[in-house]
């Protein structure tokens, strides 16, 4: 019965890998579930991360959603548990779940099963980066900053952009004490950006350098107010061609 059960989950997965090949509703469906899942996420930087990718084909939405969720999952299981050993337990159990082929319940490990049926080679790099996490427990602070440099290199090579500059890029937006990346200091920089994407890459990584400098002028105690609420707006602007102002507020730029 388990083997049945097993063999059931593979083929729906890989249903769902054909339908986000090419498109098929399946394939959106479970495109759009993802990312709603990481705009539901209680983390306040996951809505405006998740918006960064609606304008992006569902194939992309589905890599970048799922693996921006499991950053913050896993950046939960570092913070909670009091004990840094509980921590490696829990974030332990992320990698079993990856490397397990049993049924799972999840949203998240299902969609990270899929991913790894969908793109080769993917689950081993996985790991690697779960691994910066588990070397996080021990460290007294217990930061995750090297993991999320490794996982937005990862996916910045998977979905076809230079790997430092996401990471750089996607450093400045999550942590208010990385630095502006000098490429997108000022307007010029952040719409060369826009320019220079590769064809059929999309627009997430300018629009993740606008998030970025936009977050950095209105400050984390505003993410709630209304001018913050008013992110899609912003996004859709930016997206037009249109970036945030660059202020002289940007001290922390060499």
């Amino acid at each position: 019965m388990e083997c049945a059960d097993q063999r059931g989950a593979q083929c729906r997965r890989r249903a769902l890998c054909r339908g986000l090949m090419s498109g098929t509703a399946p394939g959106k469906y479970l495109a759009r579930d993802s990312l709603q899942n990481l705009r539901d996420y209680p983390h306040p930087l996951a809505r405006p991360l998740a918006l960064c990718f609606v304008f992006e084909p569902a194939k992309t939405q589905f890599i970048a959603a799922t693996c921006l969720e499991l950053g913050f999952t896993l950046d939960t299981a570092l913070a909670i548990p009091s004990e840094s050993q509980l921590a490696v337990i829990r974030i332990q159990w992320w990698i079993d779940a990856i490397q397990n082929t049993a049924p799972a319940h999840a949203p998240l490990v299902q969609n990270l099963r899929i991913l790894i049926e969908n793109q080769q080679g993917i689950g081993e790099k996985l790991v690697s980066v779960i691994g910066h996490w588990q070397n996080a427990c021990h460290d007294e602070n217990r930061n995750s900053q090297q993991g999320w440099q490794a996982l937005w290199q990862l996916l910045g090579k998977k979905l076809g952009h230079n790997a430092d500059t996401v990471a750089g890029i996607g450093a400045f937006c999550l942590s208010s004490d990385a630095p502006c990346p000098a490429d997108i200091y000022d307007k010029t920089g952040l719409l060369a950006l826009r320019h220079t994407t590769p064809a059929g890459r999309g627009q997430w990584v300018y629009l993740l350098a606008c998030f970025g400098i936009y977050h950095r002028q209105v400050g984390q105690h505003n993410q709630a107010n209304a001018e913050f609420s008013m992110l899609g707006w912003r996004l859709l602007l930016w997206w037009l061609g249109l970036p945030p102002r660059h202020r002289a507020a940007l001290a922390d730029h060499p």
